[in-house]
């Protein structure tokens, strides 16, 4: 089924990646710029580790 999609997973997840970077730049706030900035590096390291192992 459609809602069952990794792919759609990954956009809702790089979705409240953005607002939390958004949200950072609007309140000029740095930590939270930082806060989204991390966590796209994590899922970026998570996608990378799932590629070498099962790729």
């Amino acid at each position: 089924m459609f809602f069952h999609s990794n792919l759609l997973l990954v956009l809702f997840i790089l979705g409240i990646i953005a607002m939390f970077i958004g949200f950072g730049f609007r309140d000029r706030n740095p930590g939270i710029v930082l806060l989204g900035l991390g966590f796209l590096a994590a899922l970026a390291a998570v996608i990378q580790k799932a590629i070498d192992v099962f790729g």
